[in-house]
């Protein structure tokens, strides 16, 4: 496990994720990029482990989080099964200590480590529900063809899952988008990844 990880997480981190991985066994599985998650957690059924997966085209940083995050799942599930809601306080509490003990032993840029701060006094189903963490990580990404809708320019064309819209007037955190093909009127969240449409 530790020379696989070593590929997707910071050194310093993985005594920290092994100490966990002793205490709570669990099958990882590095996945391919999904649109819809970074992660998920399956938990023992019919012979099989508990299971957690994570994205591997995730830079260091969120990958650590995002393993971090299934892991705490790992823990509440051993410890209420599915008794308990899964981002319910019983959830929330194990993994803001979770966090804690991540922070106390990697040294995390200072904005990620700013936005984790006020992360985990309030921990998000996920990394993508917290918009200022989530743009913090994005920027660590060494490659990434994706902006943030609200960097847009209202006018500006672009493609969100895998149709073609127009930017428009911005209503709190939502934006009025106009697909093009339909011309219908939709709000999509300002911190939407989207691609910036070009004609080839």
């Amino acid at each position: 496990m530790s020379k696989v990880l070593l590929k997707y997480i910071p050194e310093e981190s993985m005594q920290l994720i092994q100490q966990w991985y002793g205490q709570l066994p669990f099958h990882l599985r590095i996945s391919k990029a999904r649109k819809t998650k970074f992660g998920d957690f399956r938990p023992a059924f019919q012979g099989k482990p508990n299971r957690v997966s994570v994205n591997g085209n995730l830079n260091q940083y969120h990958f650590l989080i995002t393993l971090t995050h299934e892991i705490a799942h790992v823990a509440c599930w051993e410890q209420h099964k599915g008794r308990v809601n899964p981002h319910g306080i019983e959830w929330k509490t194990i993994y803001s200590d979770m966090l804690k003990q991540l922070m106390a032993k990697v040294s995390f840029p200072n904005d990620i480590a700013i936005a984790l701060r006020k992360h985990l006094n309030q921990p998000k189903a996920s990394s993508c529900s917290d918009p200022e963490l989530f743009k913090i990580l994005k920027k660590y990404d060494q490659y990434s063809d994706t902006v943030f809708l609200d960097s847009l320019s209202e006018g500006e064309e672009f493609i969100f899952q895998e149709r073609v819209f127009k930017r428009g007037n911005k209503r709190r955190t939502r934006i009025e988008c106009s697909e093009s093909k339909s011309g219908r009127t939709y709000l999509i969240s300002g911190h939407a990844e989207v691609e910036k449409f070009t004609i080839s």
